[in-house]
């Protein structure tokens, strides 16, 4: 751009100031969630009547979701089974197809699979539930905010992502505070009374043994897994994890915060042991801050819609975003 930095009086070119608060704003933006992808898949958008199809849907079951988990909430779990049926092999399927599907091997996969067992098995362990319930409203829910998940329904990916952190959260929701004696589902392991409120107080075991040995059983195998069967795998072929993102110094990762802060604290040789020791004890510092969901129905609603905001925010800074570098970018043109 070739705008003048004083004009013949020695004052300063107003049409510079335009053009420093332009490329001002067009620096921050591209410094929000930096997604080189996202510009090129909004071009593909602009006359896609897939992408057209692809928003109605998922706004439409969005609206849908709502009225029926307020409509039918006691049996909002049927719901929920459904969208896991259609929704996590569409995951897996479009995550393969851009080299992410061994993110199908993280804990909120493994929570998914734990809940459509406890919803539709005969056999309810005692104690199983709580432990469902606060990996629902922690580790998962949480990463919303720390991923950024977004409720973008034209994308398929971000849209199924958001689904696989959130959803689990309404699910046990529901179940926790509108699920009757006679649906059988076993909220604790000693119920003071029959239906929910009879759970207002559990013990230690359920609030750390049975989520422990959950979260064992799924660390074991996803380690047995990603960093040694698969490990050969997915490092020739480039493909994603959550713990390759991290340790990898993946600038979509730098968003963890604490957890990406301490995985890299000791240098490289540790950084391995520290991201899962970190994992560890941020996961369940999460499951505690759940535990104040499980006894308040008031903290609980208030916990998981401002998640649901979360989401909403994330998307409409997505949108902006892509929509304002194009904009900048037109900007820019004009004045060259």
């Amino acid at each position: 751009m070739a705008a003048n930095k004083d004009n013949n009086n020695g004052e300063t070119d107003p049409d510079n100031h335009v053009y420093i608060r332009n490329q001002f704003e067009y620096d921050r933006m591209e410094s929000i969630h930096e997604d080189i992808v996202a510009i090129e898949r909004f071009h593909e958008m602009k006359d896609s009547t897939a992408d057209t199809i692809i928003y109605t849907v998922f706004a439409f079951q969005a609206l849908v979701t709502g009225f029926l988990a307020g409509m039918i909430t006691e049996h909002y779990y049927i719901v929920h089974s459904i969208k896991v049926l259609v929704l996590l092999p569409l995951r897996w399927y479009v995550f393969k197809q851009i080299g992410k599907h061994y993110f199908m091997l993280e804990l909120c996969t493994w929570i998914h699979i734990l809940i459509m067992f406890y919803i539709w098995s005969p056999w309810k362990p005692p104690g199983m539930f709580p432990s469902l319930f606060f990996f629902a409203h922690g580790p998962l829910i949480w990463s919303v905010y720390y991923w950024r998940n977004a409720f973008v329904p034209h994308s398929s990916e971000k849209m199924c992502t958001l689904f696989i952190h959130i959803a689990p959260a309404m699910v046990t929701w529901s179940i926790r505070w509108y699920s009757t004696p006679d649906q059988g589902f076993a909220l604790c392991a000693n119920p003071t009374e029959p239906g929910v409120n009879g759970c207002n107080n559990i013990g230690w075991d359920e609030l750390l043994l049975y989520p422990f040995i959950l979260y064992g059983i799924w660390l074991l195998c996803y380690v047995l897994i990603v960093f040694y069967w698969k490990a050969k795998v997915i490092e020739k072929n480039t493909f994603s994890t959550a713990a390759t993102a991290v340790l990898s110094k993946d600038k979509r990762a730098k968003g963890l915060g604490m957890i990406y802060t301490l995985t890299h604290l000791f240098g490289p040789k540790y950084q391995t042991q520290m991201y899962f020791v970190t994992y560890t004890i941020m996961g369940f510092l999460f499951c505690a801050l759940a535990y104040l969901c499980f006894i308040s129905f008031a903290f609980n609603c208030v916990f998981f819609f401002t998640f649901v905001l979360v989401a909403c925010y994330n998307g409409a800074t997505f949108y902006i975003k892509v929509v304002g570098k194009e904009y900048y970018k037109n900007e820019e043109k004009k004045n060259e």
